[in-house]
């Protein structure tokens, strides 16, 4: 079996898994977001990505003032802190910490307006990288590589649009600022990204699926 037909093999499995486990209890009181969000991470992003990895929810903050409200899922990177509040599992995120932000819900068609707004929340943070400090020959120093970037922002709904046009369609209707960076519908697989913040733009079915997890 070639190498990319047995990825996709596996990933296609994964696929169908997240949707038996939101299926199996759609119908009842306690399928909420935080079950869609807990599936999410329990049987997909914390298996596949790296241990030192670590997914959890909560708001970020800026070193300009900015802040996100609360996030369903916070991808961070391993290497800087994050506060939690005792007793509770949501933290609060320097902005430099976070790989990148997941909005989970039932249906993206028609909750469409809510990840609007919470990629509004997200778009004017700003992660300010600066190098170590550097000597100069005078005997001083100054930060090297100093560069910004915000955070990308991603929304994955469980059901919605079944074609990546049609996804790229909501995304093209969107002012800047609310616009996420990419869309993953698992019921299709289908998945659409924002055409100027990487080369792949879209996929179907298992590379749908593959097409989020190298965004």
């Amino acid at each position: 079996m070639p190498a990319l037909e047995a990825l996709c093999t596996r990933l296609e499995g994964i696929r169908r898994i997240l949707l038996a486990h939101y299926e199996a209890g759609a119908n009842f009181p306690s399928a909420s977001k935080g079950n869609e969000r807990e599936v999410l991470v329990r049987e997909f992003l914390s298996q596949v990505f790296p241990s030192p990895y670590r997914f959890g929810s909560g708001a970020v903050i800026d070193a300009h003032g900015a802040q996100s409200g609360q996030l369903d899922i916070v991808v961070e990177f391993p290497f800087l802190p994050s506060f939690p509040t005792p007793g509770v599992r949501e933290r609060l995120y320097l902005v430099e910490s976070v790989g990148a932000v997941i909005e989970v819900k039932s249906n993206l068609q028609t909750q469409w307006r809510q990840v609007r707004k919470s990629t509004a929340k997200v778009r004017p943070l700003h992660r300010d990288w600066r190098a170590p400090a550097s000597f100069t020959s005078q005997g001083g120093h100054s930060a090297v590589g100093q560069s910004m970037s915000r955070v990308p922002f991603l929304a994955v709904g469980f059901r919605g649009p079944s074609t990546p046009a049609r996804l790229q369609k909501l995304l093209n209707e969107c002012d800047e600022h609310e616009r996420p960076d990419g869309l993953l519908v698992l019921d299709s697989g289908a998945y659409s990204g924002c055409p100027l913040c990487e080369s792949t733009r879209e996929g179907k079915g298992a590379r749908g699926l593959m097409a989020i997890l190298f965004r």
